[in-house]
């Protein structure tokens, strides 16, 4: 489906700095004249106030069921923000989109093929940028950055067995992540970013991989 906006799409783990790109991303595109609006998982007026209430129940559930929920908050998306948004001109930023919601349950034995069919029709990034970073580097941004017992269940992947420690379940099932994620974006055609680097290093490295589809759309800055 064409449309006169344009879709940019940031994927990678948690604490991998997604969510501070989009809205780095976000506030550049504008600085340029660029209206821009963000989306993404458990943010619909539909599901989202139920998925973000009921994570630690969402945990429990079977792979399918898990995979409808977050199909159903997606598109509640984009069917009532992001295409309107985009037929308007409009740049939409994707704080995750379809590939995390595949990759967190094809980890835990989910057919990914019939979880990409819930998203066949869904509008093709015009980018899809996936941000990755070692597992110790995720977990001293946690340590550092919050507390230790913010770490989930889930998201520490303790119901795959890994091992009994949290801390080590993670960096075992963040590994796993990184590489589904990287094996993933290079078969989409994805821009793979390390966040090792500086914040301002990274912003221009997405803004690399950005400034050519969106260049048509840019506003000349005057000068005072």
């Amino acid at each position: 489906m064409s449309h006169a906006g344009k879709l940019i799409v940031i994927e990678g783990p948690d604490h991998v700095g997604r969510t501070l790109h989009s809205r780095l991303l976000s506030a550049r595109l504008k600085a340029n004249g660029i209206a821009t609006h963000t989306i993404g998982l458990a943010r619909s007026e539909l599901m989202g106030a139920i998925v973000k209430s009921r994570t630690a129940d969402i945990h429990q559930l079977n792979w399918r069921t898990r995979s409808l929920l977050y199909a159903t908050d997606l598109h509640d998306q984009i069917k009532h923000e992001a295409e309107p948004l985009l037929a308007a001109g409009f740049v939409v930023i994707a704080d995750r989109y379809s590939l995390t919601p595949r990759i967190r349950e094809q980890v835990r034995g989910g057919d990914g093929d019939w979880i990409d069919s819930l998203y066949s029709d869904t509008p093709e990034p015009d980018a899809l940028i996936v941000l990755h970073a070692g597992p110790r580097r995720l977990l001293n941004r946690i340590m550092f950055g919050e507390e230790l017992e913010a770490l989930n269940h889930f998201e520490a992947g303790m119901d795959l067995a890994l091992s009994t420690s949290i801390t080590s379940s993670f960096l075992q099932y963040q590994k796993i992540l990184r590489q589904e994620f990287q094996e993933a974006g290079k078969k989409a055609g994805a821009v793979l970013i390390p966040t090792r680097h500086t914040v301002q290093d990274v912003h221009d490295r997405i803004w690399e991989s950005v400034s050519p589809v969106v260049e048509h759309m840019l506003q000349p800055i005057g000068e005072n």
